[in-house]
């Protein structure tokens, strides 16, 4: 029901969100106006552009979703392409949650994200055309993957094709695919039971990965080969003004100037109806689940893309307002590997509170 009324604003309204009109649907009119990513508008300085060398992903994939059913200039139709990623993203967090956390902590954990407005009516949700929600849902389908016991080549090229558009989807894509890579590296393999085993499990491993890495540095090499030719202008351009000596103090010092913009968002009742206190307190009564392999992996996979918020917040000039409106989007490109770690979390729960009625029944019925 959630998502048919996402959808039902998708076709029924025009893009409304800032940077939606200001600028990724303006870089996918240029794109479908020249025929090429190369657009003259692009390459030549001259022209005002905001944010000319972002990845075009989206913006691609809107001008393809427009070329194929033959869409007017100024149709609004593709935004029902940014409504599809909320589907699947509660498809995806679904998938990977029965496979460590079962089917019926897998099941409430996506009927939690179903309901959280972060992901659907606020900026980056699916009612917007901003690309952090795809990012999440590329970004979380690489993880599970990866993540997983099967060992596969092909689960390989699979996690590297989403991985390849995590980078080609936001700036922020290229250190999420090479965490998501870390992470799969170190992820543990299938059950060892002889020394033969333990040989074919690496190996499998190692071409999992590099079938994975594959497809994401080629796509690193086309973001770079692409950029070339585009001067930057209107953008933060982070590269130019950032100095690592100067970034490691910062990250610690000037929490006390955005940490209270970042509470008060992840406090917002009509963002997160009070998701961000339930959430601290699952994971303590579940404690126990931390103890696994694979929720170390997820909880690390959930800390890198608001990490990447922090640093970029600590090195701002206007650290108060960028935070204000891109804390609530770093928080939702994580949300799959956290609310997979959550399902960890309720299995737990889920398992004591079962074990405890059935130690009260035993009871009453030998008492009876």
């Amino acid at each position: 029901m959630v998502c048919l009324g996402v959808l039902a604003d998708a076709v029924a309204d025009p893009v409304k969100d800032w940077d939606g009109r200001m600028t990724w649907c303006a870089q996918a009119r240029y794109v479908r106006a020249a025929g090429t990513v190369d657009a003259e508008v692009l390459r030549n300085r001259r022209w005002f552009n905001t944010h000319p060398q972002y990845p075009l992903l989206l913006p691609l994939a809107q001008v393809a979703a427009q070329e194929a059913t033959g869409a007017e200039l100024d149709s609004h139709a593709f935004r029902a392409l940014y409504a599809a990623f909320f589907p699947v993203l509660l498809l995806v967090l679904y998938d990977g949650a029965r496979r460590w956390a079962g089917r019926t902590a897998a099941a409430l954990v996506t009927l939690v994200a179903a309901l959280v407005p972060c992901f659907t009516v606020c900026e980056g949700g699916a009612t917007t055309t901003y690309s952090d929600l795809p990012l999440a849902c590329f970004y979380g389908a690489g993880l599970v993957l990866l993540l997983s016991h099967r060992a596969r080549t092909g689960n390989g090229l699979a996690a590297g094709m989403l991985l390849a558009a995590v980078v080609l989807t936001k700036n922020e894509g290229a250190p999420l695919a090479a965490a998501a890579l870390a992470l799969g590296a170190a992820a543990p393999g299938l059950r060892r039971r002889a020394a033969g085993a333990l040989r074919s499990t690496g190996g499998r491993r190692l071409r999992r990965l590099a079938a994975a890495a594959v497809p994401a540095l080629l796509a690193l090499a086309l973001l770079v080969s692409w950029r070339w030719a585009i001067p930057n202008r209107e953008d933060e351009g982070y590269l130019g003004f950032v100095r690592i000596g100067d970034l490691w103090p910062a990250v610690f010092t000037r929490v006390k100037t955005f940490g209270p913009v970042l509470l008060a968002n992840m406090g917002d009742w009509q963002h997160w109806r009070g998701f961000w206190w339930i959430a601290p307190v699952l994971l303590l009564a579940g404690w126990r689940s931390l103890g696994r392999p694979v929720a170390w992996r997820l909880l690390l996979a959930a800390a890198v893309p608001p990490a990447i918020g922090w640093l970029a917040y600590s090195v701002h000039w206007d650290p108060l307002y960028l935070a204000d409106v891109t804390w609530d989007r770093f928080l939702m490109q994580a949300a799959i590997p956290l609310f997979l770690l959550l399902g960890c979390a309720m299995a737990e729960v889920l398992g004591r509170a079962g074990g405890a009625v059935g130690r009260l029944s035993a009871t009453r019925a030998e008492a009876a």
